[in-house]
């Protein structure tokens, strides 16, 4: 039912009013009635009504004026103005402050009926509009954290599509410039603790991002493995060093409350500032390498700090580039020949080289291959140079990791043209006995014909005519030791239009014309 505030200093005009709205719409409405306007608008604070018929002349406050103060603090209340012809002008006046509609005294049915059905059907709208906005507000709030994941974990991976990034940010409201990222790893120590960790993973997590949000308006990262993802964005105003330091500081406040909270140990790894999304991948990069290096002394280490401090060249990003690129086209000496030369500027420095810092190094390296390629074994194998404390045992295993993901990347190769040659073999199967091309067969697997033709031809040691010809020649073969159908429809069955080429055919094949070999099987049957 909707509330409709009567509002006239004539009662037997309310009550009438009322009478008649009843008699034309039983069971809609609950009325109040107000003889003045003051009385109007406390009636329309203390119940909030859907609609309310206000007379325009009035003693006191008279009905413009209670339609302002109501209209005020209401304003998704529909309002109808009554007046007498004497007041027609103030009516129109009214229609200004976002009166729905008037109606001259005394009101006839069908207008009072018609103005009824106009403010129903408009609140109705209004309230389907808005419950559809609640709706999406609902999805929308569901939809940001994985938007969130999504973003940041692309962001990981070095997966960054600039339009998916782009749409993400926006649903995101970001407007990033410079960011860096922060890594926070808690520690994999006795296997009963990490397997308590396990127990209240959850709870970590939702502690850090609860803590972390309100102080750096961050993106957080799901939890992958033991580690955690902050990218922050560079604040303007503030220099390079100061963002820096400030880092430092956030780095410490966050493994404090950690460890305070829930006791397990936690290190932290910073990346440089860096601009654009690429920018924010090449920062994680960076904070999981001096995340990685296990050095206890310093548990929040920013990548700035660790290069102008250890004077160590650095791996660069074209240099990562394009060891990705010679194993991405398995060319393993040549990927083999880039990881010694960057191997070999790393060890050129004037003080000794530390461990920590080439380890650190390498498995950055590793870490930004592992997501080039796709490979799923880089958790085992920078878990197990992690432990290293050689400088040429880590240099061997990661060239046998090199090594590996090169044959691995091979094997995924052949079994993804394997499977795509099976699916074609089954469709020319299912086919041949029709008018089948080899570009129809190269559409079906979504190949160009020439890479097909290739591929097909060291699949299966023929080429595509010889491969359906054999296949036909076969099927003719048993069709005519069943003598169930004459030669003639042999040919039509399988998928020769021309019994004479056929017949060519099948002779250039067999040795004799499809004739003989029929003659040839009644000569051998028994009679």
């Amino acid at each position: 039912m909707y509330t409709l505030l009567i509002a006239d200093d004539e009662a037997l005009e309310r009550e009438g009013l009322e009478l008649m709205i009843r008699h034309m719409m039983p069971d809609t409405f609950t009325f109040l009635h107000a003889e003045n306007g003051r009385r109007a608008i406390q009636l329309a604070e203390e119940a909030r009504p859907d609609f309310i018929f206000m007379d325009i002349k009035m003693p006191g406050i008279q009905g413009l004026e209670a339609v302002r103060e109501i209209s005020a603090i209401y304003p998704m209340t529909r309002i109808v103005m009554i007046t007498a012809h004497d007041y027609f002008t103030y009516a129109k006046e009214s229609l200004t402050l976002g009166v729905s509609d008037y109606l001259l005294k005394p009101a006839k049915r069908e207008e009072m009926l018609d103005v009824l059905r106009k403010l129903i059907d408009e609140t109705e709208q209004t309230r389907r509009e808005r419950n559809e906005q609640l709706k999406m507000k609902e999805k929308l709030s569901q939809l940001i954290p994985l938007a969130e994941n999504e973003l940041s974990l692309m962001l990981m991976l070095e997966c960054v599509q600039e339009v998916e990034v782009s749409q993400l940010a926006k649903l995101l409201d970001l407007n990033w410039q410079k960011g860096y990222a922060m890594v926070l790893s808690l520690a994999r120590d006795a296997a009963e603790e990490w397997e308590g960790f396990q127990l209240v993973k959850k709870e970590v997590y939702e502690a850090i991002k609860q803590f972390v949000k309100p102080i750096l308006t961050c993106l957080v990262s799901p939890m992958v493995g033991h580690q955690i993802v902050l990218f922050i964005p560079f604040s303007p105003g503030q220099s390079g060093y100061s963002q820096r330091v400030n880092s430092l500081d956030w780095g410490k406040r966050i493994k404090e409350f950690v460890e305070e909270r829930f006791g397990y140990r936690l290190s932290v790894g910073i990346g440089s500032i860096r601009e654009g999304w690429d920018g924010m991948s090449r920062s994680y990069r960076e904070a999981a390498r001096v995340c990685a290096d296990d050095q206890n002394t310093v548990n929040v280490r920013h990548y700035d700090d660790i290069t102008m401090s250890s004077g160590q060249a650095m791996i660069t990003s074209d240099e990562e580039k394009k060891l990705l690129d010679a194993l991405l086209r398995q060319d393993k000496q040549e990927a083999l020949n880039r990881f010694t030369a960057l191997w070999e500027r790393l060890m050129q420095r004037s003080e000794p080289v530390q461990l920590t810092h080439l380890r650190a190094e390498v498995i950055g390296l590793l870490l930004y291959l592992c997501r080039g390629t796709q490979s799923r074994g880089g958790v085992e194998w920078i878990s197990l140079l992690s432990g290293l404390e050689d400088m040429e045992a880590l240099r061997h295993s990661a060239q046998l990791w090199l090594d590996r993901i090169a044959d691995a990347m091979k094997e995924d190769q052949e079994r993804s043209r394997s499977h795509v040659l099976q699916r074609a073999l089954l469709y020319i199967g299912q086919k041949y006995k029709e008018d089948i091309s080899m570009e129809e067969s190269a559409e079906f697997v979504n190949l160009s014909p020439h890479y097909f033709s290739k591929l097909f031809k060291q699949y299966t040691g023929e080429n595509f005519i010889d491969y359906v010809t054999r296949l036909r020649m076969e099927e003719s073969k048993r069709l005519i030791q069943e003598q169930r159908l004459s030669l003639k429809e042999i040919c039509f069955e399988v998928g020769y239009n021309d019994p004479n080429y056929f017949s060519r055919v099948f002779k250039k094949v067999l040795g004799m014309t499809p004739s003989e070999y029929r003659q040839q099987l009644e000569k051998r049957s028994p009679c």
